[in-house]
Protein backbone atom coordinates (compact mmCIF):
# COMPACT_ATOMS: atom_id res chain seq x y z
CA UNK A 1 0.00 0.00 0.00
CA UNK A 2 1.37 3.41 -0.97
CA UNK A 3 2.24 5.97 1.68
CA UNK A 4 0.83 9.48 1.71
CA UNK A 5 3.29 12.32 1.29
CA UNK A 6 3.17 14.65 4.32
CA UNK A 7 5.67 17.44 3.66
CA UNK A 8 3.14 19.91 2.22
CA UNK A 9 -0.21 18.12 2.50
CA UNK A 10 -2.32 16.59 5.25
CA UNK A 11 -4.91 15.08 2.90
CA UNK A 12 -6.87 12.86 3.54
CA UNK A 13 -6.75 13.40 7.30
CA UNK A 14 -7.48 17.10 6.70
CA UNK A 15 -9.09 19.01 3.85
CA UNK A 16 -7.06 20.06 0.83
CA UNK A 17 -5.59 23.54 1.21
CA UNK A 18 -7.67 26.18 -0.53
CA UNK A 19 -5.80 29.14 -2.00
CA UNK A 20 -7.31 32.51 -2.79
CA UNK A 21 -5.00 34.11 -5.32
CA UNK A 22 -6.01 37.30 -7.09
CA UNK A 23 -5.52 38.36 -10.68
CA UNK A 24 -3.18 41.28 -11.22
CA UNK A 25 -5.11 44.55 -11.03
CA UNK A 26 -4.33 48.28 -10.98
CA UNK A 27 -3.47 48.10 -7.27
CA UNK A 28 -0.48 45.84 -7.91
CA UNK A 29 0.37 46.36 -11.61
CA UNK A 30 3.27 48.76 -10.98
CA UNK A 31 4.94 46.28 -8.60
CA UNK A 32 4.53 43.44 -11.10
CA UNK A 33 6.04 45.66 -13.80
CA UNK A 34 9.09 46.35 -11.63
CA UNK A 35 9.55 42.62 -11.06
CA UNK A 36 9.13 41.86 -14.76
CA UNK A 37 11.65 44.58 -15.69
CA UNK A 38 14.24 43.05 -13.36
CA UNK A 39 13.58 39.62 -14.85
CA UNK A 40 13.79 40.92 -18.44
CA UNK A 41 17.21 42.38 -17.60
CA UNK A 42 18.35 39.07 -16.11
CA UNK A 43 18.49 40.58 -12.61
CA UNK A 44 16.74 37.69 -10.87
CA UNK A 45 18.30 38.39 -7.47
CA UNK A 46 16.97 41.96 -7.55
CA UNK A 47 13.53 40.67 -8.55
CA UNK A 48 13.57 38.16 -5.69
CA UNK A 49 14.75 40.83 -3.26
CA UNK A 50 11.97 43.19 -4.39
CA UNK A 51 9.41 40.43 -3.88
CA UNK A 52 10.71 39.70 -0.36
CA UNK A 53 10.64 43.41 0.55
CA UNK A 54 7.01 43.65 -0.62
CA UNK A 55 5.80 40.17 0.25
CA UNK A 56 2.84 41.38 2.32
CA UNK A 57 1.43 43.30 -0.62
CA UNK A 58 2.35 40.70 -3.26
CA UNK A 59 1.47 37.44 -1.51
CA UNK A 60 -2.14 37.42 -2.75
CA UNK A 61 -0.94 37.67 -6.37
CA UNK A 62 2.16 35.50 -6.70
CA UNK A 63 2.17 31.71 -6.62
CA UNK A 64 5.46 30.42 -5.25
CA UNK A 65 7.29 27.10 -5.28
CA UNK A 66 5.79 26.06 -1.94
CA UNK A 67 2.30 26.47 -3.38
CA UNK A 68 3.20 24.38 -6.42
CA UNK A 69 4.67 21.66 -4.18
CA UNK A 70 1.49 21.75 -2.06
CA UNK A 71 -0.70 21.32 -5.16
CA UNK A 72 1.53 18.54 -6.47
CA UNK A 73 1.51 16.67 -3.17
CA UNK A 74 -2.23 17.04 -2.66
CA UNK A 75 -2.90 15.69 -6.16
CA UNK A 76 -0.56 12.77 -5.41
CA UNK A 77 -2.29 12.06 -2.07
CA UNK A 78 -5.70 12.29 -3.75
CA UNK A 79 -4.63 9.69 -6.31
CA UNK A 80 -3.47 7.33 -3.57
CA UNK A 81 -6.71 7.87 -1.64
CA UNK A 82 -8.84 7.21 -4.72
CA UNK A 83 -6.98 4.00 -5.57
CA UNK A 84 -7.43 2.66 -2.02
CA UNK A 85 -11.20 2.97 -2.16
CA UNK A 86 -13.14 0.05 -3.59
CA UNK A 87 -14.44 0.80 -7.02
CA UNK A 88 -16.58 -1.03 -9.55
CA UNK A 89 -14.87 -1.34 -12.90
CA UNK A 90 -16.52 -2.43 -16.12
CA UNK A 91 -14.16 -3.60 -18.83
CA UNK A 92 -14.57 -5.15 -22.22
CA UNK A 93 -13.37 -8.70 -22.72
CA UNK A 94 -11.00 -7.54 -25.47
CA UNK A 95 -9.48 -4.82 -23.27
CA UNK A 96 -5.81 -5.60 -22.60
CA UNK A 97 -4.91 -2.72 -20.32
CA UNK A 98 -7.17 -1.76 -17.45
CA UNK A 99 -6.10 -0.42 -14.08
CA UNK A 100 -7.92 -2.46 -11.45
CA UNK A 101 -6.60 -3.05 -7.96
CA UNK A 102 -7.19 -5.83 -5.46
CA UNK A 103 -10.51 -5.47 -3.69
CA UNK A 104 -12.25 -3.80 -6.63
CA UNK A 105 -15.37 -5.27 -8.15
CA UNK A 106 -14.53 -6.21 -11.72
CA UNK A 107 -17.42 -6.62 -14.09
CA UNK A 108 -16.65 -7.92 -17.55
CA UNK A 109 -18.26 -9.84 -20.30
CA UNK A 110 -19.02 -9.88 -23.94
Amino acid sequence: MAEYSREFSNFPSKKITKHHYKNVDDNIASDIQIINNYRAQGQYNKAAHYIQENITKLSDYIVDAVTFRTWEEEIYNTQIYAKQKQQSIFFEESEDDFDGIEGDVWVGGD
